[in-house]
């Protein structure tokens, strides 16, 4: 029986390395997603948590210097929070990139996956054929020799 080769071997290592690499880029954008979505959250947490610390002292009668810094601190807070979203922004576009590009790699690997498969079945049909028509020579020839006797 004849060994099964596959002539696009380094081309399907190649592929597979590709699909490899988008995976990783893919898994590395999902995590600076979370990262920037969990400073997201941290900065609203802190907008939140200044603006009940200003009405806090409003209500307490504080003096004006403290209410300065306050509304001054809640500020800041909110609008690093808004640049925030806008990493967020980015960072999920960032993320779909990522995504097109491995499910463009991962079908490339799998044509050629796909191709592999297809001709190892051919292959597998041919050699049994082979071996089929081996054992029917065989059988002939043992059938004409007990004739013969």
């Amino acid at each position: 029986m004849k060994k099964f080769t596959f002539r696009f071997g380094k081309l399907q290592k190649v592929r597979e390395r590709g699909e490899e690499t988008a995976l990783l880029r893919l898994s590395l954008a999902q995590t600076d997603l979370a990262r920037e979505q969990k400073i997201l959250a941290a900065l609203l947490g802190e907008v939140r948590d200044s603006g009940s610390q200003l009405s806090e002292l409003l209500k307490q009668g504080s003096d004006v210097s403290m209410l300065c810094n306050a509304d001054t601190f809640r500020r800041a807070v909110t609008t690093a929070a808004r640049q925030q979203r806008g990493s967020v922004g980015k960072a999920a576009a960032a993320l779909a990139e990522k995504q097109d590009e491995y499910r463009k790699a991962h079908q490339k690997a799998e044509v050629i996956r796909k191709l592999r498969e297809r001709q190892q079945v051919d292959h597998r049909r041919a050699t049994l054929r082979d071996e089929q028509k081996q054992l029917d020579e065989i059988g002939a020839r043992k059938a004409r020799a007990g004739r013969g006797l």
